[in-house]
Parts: C-alpha cells; sequence; structure tokens
C-alpha cells in the first residue's frame, strides 16, 4: 500500500502546489489593483494640486491688477491735488497782486 499512500501524497503535494499557485495569482492581482489605486488617487491629488495652483495663480495676477489701478488713482489724485494747489497759489497770486495795485492806487490819492 505504500503504492496508494505515495499516490495520496503526491496527490496531496499536487493540490497544496495548485492552491499555492492560485494564492500567488491571486496576491499579485491584488497587489496589482492596489498600485493602479494608488497611481488614481495620485493622479488625482495631482489634478487637485494643480487646479488650485492655477486658481491661486489667477488670484495673484487679479490682486497685483486691483493693487496697480489703486496705485493709478492715488497717484491721479495726488496729480490732482498738486493741481488744484498750484492754481490756487496762482489765483492768491494773482489776488495778491491786484491788491497791492489797488493799495498802490489808494495811496497815491
Amino acid at each position: 500500500m505504500t503504492s496508494g499512500s505515495n499516490q495520496n501524497e503526491l496527490y496531496s503535494l499536487q493540490t497544496e502546489n495548485r492552491h499555492m499557485k492560485e494564492m500567488v495569482g491571486a496576491l499579485r492581482d491584488e497587489m496589482e489593483k492596489m498600485r493602479i489605486g494608488e497611481q488614481e488617487r495620485l493622479q488625482r491629488a495631482l489634478a487637485t494640486a494643480n487646479d488650485e495652483i492655477g486658481q491661486l495663480r489667477k488670484m495673484v495676477a487679479a490682486l497685483r491688477d486691483e493693487l496697480e489701478r489703486r496705485n493709478i488713482k492715488g497717484e491721479e489724485k495726488c496729480q490732482a491735488i498738486e493741481q488744484a494747489a498750484r492754481e490756487e497759489a496762482k489765483q492768491l497770486h494773482e489776488m495778491i497782486r491786484a491788491l497791492r495795485e489797488e493799495l498802490e492806487v489808494y495811496g497815491k490819492k
């Protein structure tokens, strides 16, 4: 019966070998699915980060534009104030001249 016992042992080893091969295949498949899942998560994370970077760049550009507009408005206001001050000074000088002339006329009388 050693022949039957050997056959049973051989069959048992072949069955165990087949199960091991199936387990190795299943583990490989699972590892591949995990790798693909990780790559997909990474791609989504990169896409999200790139979107956020794009939005931040647009925001920075918009803030720079607004700052530039405000600087221009401020400069225009300063120039308008300076111009108004020059005009007022010119008018005051003209008034002073006119009043001096009047005083000279009254002083001669």
